[in-house]
């Protein structure tokens, strides 16, 4: 079974040194490691030289513009047409030496299945409780069920399970395609810079033909990179529109109706706090919020 790993890769040398030496001590390394780089300077490129001499895995090294959905597409184009599996990961990423090899495990125990994703093992425990929790599902910004696309677009991360099981989509971070399953999906362009949402938006798209997996046999490190993020207030402001445009072109089941009834919920809750603790912090989120819902209901893009 042939495989890939695509790496897009913006001014994060370091970082992506560390996930290059995750690959390199894979147990089931890849045929080929696939790089769009976007970054401003050349040491990226030497550190990707570097890999490919120290490990002996091919690779296939590429430039282009900052817009992560476009370098993702560039690496599609760049799959070899012989390749079955399609794995994607971040560049602030590093993976448990089994990683590659429990993916494919995943993808041949599950026939029916078009995709997988594995377990982020450094996720912060979910921080909700009690009656924050309950009027937070209320108003459909979180769920009971892990790896759920809610009808507000909120999508809910895979934290526990002891075996693995269907979900509605995948994390940018962790995915692996059969390639037959995204043949002919190209990411949405229009997401620009690090394309917030470009993951929920392409793996349920995917979901729509294919059932989607979580294995927590898969297991690798986020470190999240500081470097290229938006701040707090406009990455809130980004999620709105995200998921007003997942509404917009009909990815299921998310629809314009839920995402402003959450964005109301979210409103009203962030307003009570920072009335409760007379916090700014709470005021200025409420604030983006609203700024949010006006500017994708004006079309700008996300």
């Amino acid at each position: 079974m042939r495989h890939e790993l695509i790496i897009c890769t913006r001014n994060r040398p370091n970082d992506l040194g560390e996930c290059l030496e995750s690959v390199a001590a894979q147990s089931r390394r890849p045929d080929r490691v696939v790089i769009v780089d976007s970054s401003d300077a050349y040491a990226t490129r030497g550190v990707v030289e570097e890999f490919e001499k120290r490990s002996g895995i091919a690779v296939r090294y590429a430039r282009a513009v900052p817009r992560k959905t476009v370098q993702l597409n560039v690496a599609l184009d760049f799959i070899d047409p012989s390749t079955d599996i399609v794995h994607f990961t971040d560049d602030d990423v590093v993976l448990d030496r089994e990683y590659l090899a429990e993916m494919l495990a995943a993808l041949e125990a599950h026939p029916h299945c078009g995709g997988v994703g594995g377990r982020i093992a450094n996720l912060p425990e979910r921080r909700a409780k009690g009656v924050v929790r309950w009027f937070r599902r209320a108003f459909l910004l979180d769920s009971a069920r892990q790896g759920a696309l809610l009808r507000s677009g909120v999508n809910t991360m895979c934290r526990t399970g002891g075996r693995p099981y269907r979900v509605d989509w995948l994390s940018g971070c962790s995915m692996s395609y059969r390639r037959s399953a995204i043949a002919g999906l190209r990411f949405d362009e229009t997401r620009a810079r690090a394309g917030h949402g470009e993951d929920v938006d392409f793996s349920a798209r995917v979901a729509t033909g294919s059932a989607l997996i979580w294995t927590p046999r898969a297991s690798l490190e986020h470190r999240v990179s500081p470097i290229n993020r938006d701040d707090e207030l406009l990455a809130r402001r980004r999620a709105v529109r995200s998921q007003w445009r997942l509404a917009r072109i009909g990815v299921s089941p998310v629809n314009q109706a839920g995402v402003l009834y959450a964005v109301v919920g979210d409103t009203l809750m962030l307003l009570a706090m920072s009335v409760l603790f007379r916090s700014r912090t709470h005021l200025r989120q409420a604030i983006a919020n609203t700024a949010g819902v006006v500017e994708a209901v004006k079309g700008v893009s996300v």
